[in-house]
């Protein structure tokens, strides 16, 4: 007994310390254990990405999940992710704690490969001696692969395909729509940010990426210098850009638009085609750019082209929303939080 009780104790440990090696986006090779059972995403696009996939190893999340960008977590969200807590992270102008990190013992940190932060999370991830995985979704049309990659790190294969399938089918189907909208006949879009709706982005910066997913011309032509993005513009400067839809992200300048004699000079408000973006549980579009902006750029498509458009915009969400959260939507869900 006491023989095979030591065998079966050296066989543990050896199956505890099996580890398993990754290549990263940069070519980087990760050895990470067998079971990853503790994960930390950088950035909340990251983060959301493995909720999705599993929440039971998340440790933590990089800013509360109830803020003026997403909304309504305890209708879609599990309460392990609500009850996390708020570790900072590589986003925007923010930095992580990193002792903080440290303290709760991640198996992996997964990163954001981007050019924007790139340096800056190197530079501290250099601090600490944790195993960190890059992978790029600063183009939409990675996240099939990323979750599938995603997925085999954390066991979850089954799973993440089904996410990678969902995604890629409905990328594909924007993309063969869009196909068929002629260039000279694309809807020129304002996308509206800050609390005035004078902050925007360049037709080629990842924040205004959703917009061109689903055909529509960005009025604000320029290259994206800083990863905070929102860019300046004058009222001017914007009636000259006479776009025919705005899509807008502050709920409170969205109130105001329909009642400012300024903002009534523009067709887009004249003919009420100003539509504010959807953020429950994560913002559709943007802060941050997460795997929602799928969802989201049929949601613009289906603004922009709302004869042209071939799905019922309906479905698509509810589809989405039971794959991705496991909430079945009712009519009035539709309604009240997307205002469908």
């Amino acid at each position: 007994m006491r023989y095979l009780l030591l065998f079966l104790l050296f066989f543990s440990s050896l199956f505890a310390n099996t580890t398993r090696t990754f290549t990263d986006i940069s070519g980087k090779n990760i050895s990470l254990p067998e079971h990853v059972t503790r994960i930390y995403g950088s950035a909340p696009p990251i983060t959301f990405m493995l909720y999705v996939i599993d929440d039971a190893p998340l440790i933590g999340v990089n800013f509360p999940q109830t803020n003026k960008d997403n909304s309504d977590g305890e209708k879609f969200l599990s309460k392990h992710f609500m009850s996390l807590p708020v570790l900072g992270g590589w986003h925007g102008n923010n930095t992580p704690n990193l002792e903080a990190i440290i303290a709760v013992k991640p198996d992996v940190i997964v990163t954001w490969d981007t050019p924007l932060l790139n340096e800056k999370t190197a530079k501290d991830l250099a601090r600490i001696n944790i195993p960190a995985l890059k992978v790029n979704i600063d183009d939409s049309r990675h996240y099939p692969e990323v979750f599938r990659y995603l997925g085999k790190v954390m066991h979850k294969e089954d799973r993440a395909n089904q996410l990678a399938n969902m995604a890629q089918n409905y990328l594909d189907e924007l993309k063969n729509f869009v196909a068929t909208v002629p260039e000279q006949e694309r809807t020129k879009v304002y996308y509206a940010e800050g609390d005035f709706g004078l902050q925007t982005e360049c037709d080629v910066s990842f924040h205004s990426e959703p917009l061109t997913l689903a055909g529509g011309n960005l009025v604000h032509k320029c290259v994206q210098n800083s990863v905070i993005g929102l860019q300046e513009v004058s009222f001017e400067q914007v009636l000259i850009y006479a776009p025919d839809v705005i899509i807008v992200q502050n709920p409170a300048f969205y109130k105001t638009i329909f009642t400012d004699k300024k903002w009534a000079m523009l067709k887009a408000v004249q003919t009420k085609r100003v539509y504010l973006v959807p953020k429950s549980p994560f913002n559709w579009t943007d802060r941050p750019p997460s795997f929602m902006r799928i969802i989201g750029a049929h949601w613009i498509a289906s603004k922009l082209y709302p004869t042209r458009y071939p799905f019922k915009i309906q479905e698509k969400v509810r589809a989405f929303y039971q794959l991705f959260f496991g909430v079945a939507l009712s009519d009035e869900d539709l309604k009240t939080y997307f205002d469908l």
